[in-house]
């Protein structure tokens, strides 16, 4: 359940050994993203937003819940719901580590970024079902 990854997110600071069921947990739960409006028919043509950090990097936002949407986004973003498997293969096309990453509720206290890599970790480990389609 997505109360559950969000325990585990808010409490990785204090206890990084929760980071063990974090992968699992965001594997399987459903985000909500912004795509660009005309883009949201099929998950193969969204066009996800993203916007400059002051790092230097990029974030693809990804948000657990619709209340965790950040403000300011351009009106003609529409908010998707996507299930997390077909989500994060579907971000393997699009993340590329210090560039581009995806932030899971970025402007939560509890939130983070995931690199390339470790999506790819995620999927390798948890889409073994879907890969063998």
């Amino acid at each position: 359940m997505i109360d559950e990854l969000l325990n585990t997110l808010r409490a990785l600071k204090s206890d990084p050994g929760r980071a063990v069921v974090l992968y699992e947990q965001l594997y399987k739960e459903p985000f909500f993203a912004l795509v660009e409006s005309g883009s949201e028919a099929h998950l193969q043509s969204h066009l996800f937003l993203n916007y400059p950090t002051a790092d230097g990097l990029r974030e693809l936002p990804l948000f657990t819940k619709r209340e965790f949407v950040l403000t300011g986004m351009p009106d003609e973003a529409l908010l998707v719901q996507i299930n997390g498997p077909d989500l994060w293969f579907r971000l393997l096309d699009i993340v590329e580590t210090r560039k581009l990453e995806a932030a899971v509720d970025p402007g939560q206290p509890h939130g983070i970024r995931l690199t390339r890599e470790m999506i790819l970790g995620m999927t390798a480990q948890y889409g073994q079902s879907r890969n063998a389609v």
